[in-house]
């Protein structure tokens, strides 16, 4: 029974998490646009669940900004 699936989208990347049983843990995937990825919580809710996603798109988000783009010192 998945009546607990939560969906939401933050900075354009999709994710969706439900109750995964046990002691209030929550499994989920964030959509990257290259490599979807499960992520599980050990406990926390929805709220931490989401949190943690968000700090993760964050993170990719950072590594995309530092990679070389330009050849300015061509």
């Amino acid at each position: 029974m998945s009546s607990d699936q939560h969906f939401g989208e933050y900075r354009g990347i999709k994710f969706m998490h439900e109750y995964n049983g046990g002691a209030d843990s929550r499994s989920g995937v964030i959509y990257f646009p290259d490599d979807p990825t499960r992520h599980i919580v050990a406990s926390g809710g929805s709220e931490h669940w989401e949190a943690e996603a968000q700090g993760l798109i964050d993170h990719y988000f950072r590594e995309i900004d530092t990679e070389p783009d330009d050849d300015s010192e061509a």
